[in-house]
């Protein structure tokens, strides 16, 4: 076996493996990165969507207002969050009359969009906004063809790639997201989900860039290598 082999190796079983919750928390915060989130209605969501396009890889989410009853019918998304790696914009639906202008970077074949979990939200574009969806990956889609046999969330593929604890607070992930004025709680929260999606895609491409020859070719597709 060769070194690059070994190397290689040691990726992969690490990248399958699980961080414990103590482990986690014990190391550097994520959140400490300083970068530009916006908050985007009908004022400025061409120049979001202009300053979005210019990005090949961008992080991706949405929050939904929380049902709590039984039988409640969901509200549908009530923000959409994409990050290039120095800005997250974080579009507010109730605040922007014509949506279809998202479609130009939702259905751009070019530009990935990296998220974690994102059948859900992929349907929601298709029935509420009509959106066709492409180019997207799913983190979890890497991380199964490494081996990995259970579902991986964002917390755990932080600590894995950056080897950062990142923040999930239940206030925010319970909270009101169809609201007029976001609070800094909510407005952290979401734009560190979509930071972070990106943050670990380019991380992985930057550690496999030099195993190509070992990687399957599904996984070469992910990452765009």
């Amino acid at each position: 076996m060769t070194n690059k082999t070994a190397e290689y190796q040691a990726l992969v079983k690490h990248y399958a493996s699980h961080i414990d919750k103590p482990v986690i928390a014990g190391l550097p915060c994520y959140e400490d990165h300083g970068r530009d989130v916006v908050l985007v209605d009908d004022k400025n969501v061409d120049h979001a969507v202009h300053d979005l396009l210019q990005s090949h890889y961008l992080g991706f989410d949405t929050e939904s207002k929380p049902t709590f009853k039984k039988g409640e019918r969901s509200h549908g998304i009530s923000i959409i969050q994409i990050s290039s790696p120095d800005t997250c914009y974080i579009f507010q639906m109730r605040n922007i009359s014509d949506a279809t202008v998202l479609g130009k970077i939702i259905g751009h074949q070019k530009i990935i969009k990296v998220g974690v979990g994102l059948k859900d939200d992929l349907n929601k574009l298709r029935t509420r906004y009509q959106f066709h969806p492409a180019a997207f990956v799913d983190l979890g889609t890497i991380f199964r063809a490494f081996g990995r046999r259970n579902s991986v969330g964002s917390k755990q593929l932080v600590a894995l790639v950056l080897n950062k604890k990142l923040r999930k607070s239940k206030r925010a992930t319970t909270s009101n997201w169809a609201v007029e004025k976001l609070s800094p709680l909510q407005i952290a929260y979401a734009s560190d989900d979509a930071f972070s999606s990106v943050d670990v895609y380019l991380k992985l491409r930057a550690v496999f860039e030099s195993h190509v020859a070992l990687l399957d070719k599904h996984v070469l597709k992910l990452l765009d290598l």
